[in-house]
Parts: structure tokens; sequence; C-alpha cells
């Protein structure tokens, strides 16, 4: 899953060679590689779920039909609808 980006490690190593020349990464941009690598180096059996790739869930189903709303039926609720006592008879 790792194939389609540089592996985080390189980017450090190469962040701390160009650091010799005065070069490298922005400080946030290092920070951020380096949590996240030391988080995939703690949790080797957690592995990221490629949103990038999911359907996003805002579109709508291809050719389903929207239900229809016109078949609902109102019920009496129990309190309008008031049972006689048998003792009261």
């Amino acid at each position: 899953m790792n194939n389609e980006r540089p592996d985080q490690f390189a980017m450090i190593g190469l962040h701390k060679l160009a650091s010799q020349c005065g070069d490298g990464l922005v400080p946030e941009l290092y920070e951020l590689l380096s949590r996240r690598a030391s988080m995939v180096e703690g949790n080797p059996n957690v592995t990221e779920f490629p949103a990038w790739q999911a359907r996003p869930p805002a579109r709508a189903v291809f050719g389903v039909a929207p239900e229809p709303r016109d078949n609902i039926l109102p019920f009496p609720s129990g309190a309008a609808v008031a049972v006689p006592n048998k003792d009261r008879a």
C-alpha cells in the first residue's frame, strides 16, 4: 500500500543529509514526518485506510429510484384513544 508514496524513513534521512548543507524540510513538515514514522514503527499491525481511493458518501447511488413518501399512514396516539373501563359501566 505504501508503494505509491515515498518511504517516510527515506524522507527523514534525506532531510538530515540536506540539513548538513543548510537546506532541508520545513520544520513543520519534518515534525509531521517524524511523528508519523514513530507511529508506524510503534504500531506495525495498524495500517492507514486508503481514504483517497474510497467513494465519497455524498454521491447518490446510480440507478436506484427514491422511495415514495406518500404511503405513510397516521396512527392515533395512545392518549387520544381511551379504552372504556369495564368497572365504570
